[in-house]
């Protein structure tokens, strides 16, 4: 076997071993350096087809990294799981590719800086496209070592990401000089300064105190109920009054022995066929149901997981971007929904906007819709793409008599930290998720998502309220820590306190600014590589 096809092996298996949650985090350190070796060979030899060879050989290894971290996609759609893999491993490579190019035209610094920065750049791009999968985004790889970066609150994790591309450069220049060491023991002593540098984003995350006046404690239930979504969730036999129910048999015996703020149901947990009329919510069985429930217990609020739709009437234009025709001049727009609703202050809500790509909606739709047809995988009821709101439309959730404020994020907004902090910018002092995480069963997935959660209290310094129909729900505080956990895979409620926190943290006012100072300096390097001419 090839010596560097080994070494691609390698370095696809470093990567996947150190992932959440049961990786070994600190192998992240060293997980590119072979990559870096094969490049670095590569650019020396004498053979031809360079550009071919060094895509063979980082599309394996991050090929190797994408099959072992997300395999489960395979639960959802096989063709959407070797999508995923074949297409996310692809774009790492050409990453890579680009990094040989400045480094030729230009230099080694200036290569080592635009890969940096450039797989930075990347990663923002990636929160935000058509295409959109940050799953991997190298400063999620900290979720389950919330004690080596309280620091997060400053950077969120792009830092994370700055940090681990740091490591494998220092540690790989010193290794490309291997042979040029005599005495092998002076390789060896010069590698400890190094790895004591790298190590010095720990020892400040053990410094970080945290200096926030925690305010006015509440207390919260929430319901994981466990309903399969692939057998009985979306088919025929149940209603959405079925299912209010079951949200009353769980909680009906609590409510009534303790007073909560907050009663928690996870997302879509009222989604029969099609939703309920966002315009005549107020005006269903639904919604009396829930109103007279929650009459007996006029110090509780409801935020739950629902499906809306609404309907364009005498529109002979497209009236948004997701947009299904039903019949001539009529238009239906499809929304993974939240909902605030007390009884004595009506009911608000808002639309999940950060959607997952083949499941809820379809990417380039437009182009791609009247090729493919509306081929989409089944995970909300609903077969078509999902609506947004706009950001200008988002709202924090308000309880009804205190003052206790929440922004309602949905399941996959959980991976995008900017997007979340500019939720609390609006003015949260608790932040909330409701999920399903039944789709993947058993396997890293649901596992990955509760982890990621983490990040996002530590980034905004908040507690986090989480609500999943199959688990895991959980209180997590504002340093990332468990303070109550309902296992996966168990019906039931959970019942705990937290703190409301007012106090913003740097990352919740500046959001990526990592990302933003990379995307620039990385987009100057292309230009400078591509103004040189070849030697």
């Amino acid at each position: 076997m090839s010596r560097l096809l080994v070494y691609s092996l390698i370095s696809g298996i470093l990567l996947g071993s150190s992932w959440p949650v049961n990786g070994v985090t600190p192998l992240i350190f060293i997980s590119l350096i072979p990559l870096l070796y094969i490049e670095d060979v590569i650019s020396k030899d004498n053979y031809g087809k360079k550009n071919l060879r060094l895509f063979f050989y980082s599309y394996l290894a991050f090929l190797t990294w994408n099959i072992s971290t997300t395999w489960w996609i395979v639960y959802t759609t096989l063709p959407g799981a070797i999508f995923a893999n074949v297409v996310n491993s692809s774009f790492y490579s050409i990453i890579f590719l680009l990094y040989s190019r400045v480094k030729r035209r230009v230099d080694y610094k200036a290569g080592s800086l635009f890969l940096i920065t450039f797989w930075i750049a990347f990663e923002k791009f990636h929160l935000n496209w058509e295409f959109s999968w940050p799953w991997l985004n190298l400063g999620n790889v900290f979720s389950e070592r919330i004690d080596w970066i309280q620091w997060y609150e400053y950077t969120g994790v792009f830092g994370g990401s700055l940090w681990v591309l740091c490591a494998n450069f220092l540690l790989f220049n010193l290794l490309r000089k291997y042979s040029s060491f005599k005495d092998k023991r002076r390789f060896y002593i010069r590698i400890i300064p190094r790895i004591l540098l790298i190590s010095i984003p720990i020892f400040i995350s053990l410094l970080v105190k945290p200096n926030l006046n925690k305010g006015e404690e509440f207390k919260v239930l929430i319901t994981q109920p466990k309903i399969d979504p692939w057998e009985s969730k979306y088919g025929t036999s149940k209603n959405n009054l079925d299912y209010f129910k079951i949200f009353k048999d769980l909680t009906n015996e609590e409510l009534r022995a303790n007073e909560y703020d907050f009663v928690f149901t996870p997302e879509t947990y009222f989604s029969e066929g099609y939703g309920e009329n966002v315009d005549y919510f107020g005006y269903t069985k639904l919604h009396d149901s829930l109103y007279n429930y929650l009459n007996q217990f006029q110090n509780t609020n409801l935020i739950s997981g629902i499906q809306f739709y609404k309907l364009y009437q005498n529109q002979k234009e497209k009236p948004t971007k997701s947009a299904d025709l039903v019949r001539d001049n009529i238009w239906v727009d499809y929304f993974n929904s939240s909902i605030n609703i007390s009884a004595n202050k009506g009911f608000e809500y808002n639309h999940k906007s950060k959607l997952v790509v083949g499941s809820e909606y379809m990417p380039f739709k437009s182009f791609l819709e009247p090729i493919i047809g509306t081929v989409m995988i089944d995970l909300g009821g609903t077969i078509r793409s999902m609506g947004t709101q706009h950001d200008s439309e988002r709202k924090v959730f308000n309880h009804s008599k205190k003052d206790l404020r929440t922004i309602p994020i949905v399941c996959y907004e959980t991976i995008d930290g900017e997007y979340v902090a500019n939720y609390v910018d609006l003015g949260a002092n608790f932040i909330s998720i409701i999920t399903n995480d039944a789709w993947w069963r058993d396997t890293p997935g649901h596992r990955h998502l509760l982890s990621y959660a983490r990040l996002r209290a530590i980034e905004n310094r908040r507690y986090i309220i989480r609500s999943a129909n199959s688990g895991v729900s959980t209180i997590i505080n504002e340093l990332g820590e468990y303070d109550n956990i309902l296992p996966y895979d168990e019906k039931g409620i959970l019942s705990g306190s937290a703190f409301t926190i007012d106090k913003r943290t740097f990352y919740s006012k500046n959001g990526d600014y990592i990302a933003r100072i990379s995307i620039l300096l990385s987009v100057l390097l292309l230009l400078i590589s591509f103004s040189k001419v070849k030697e």
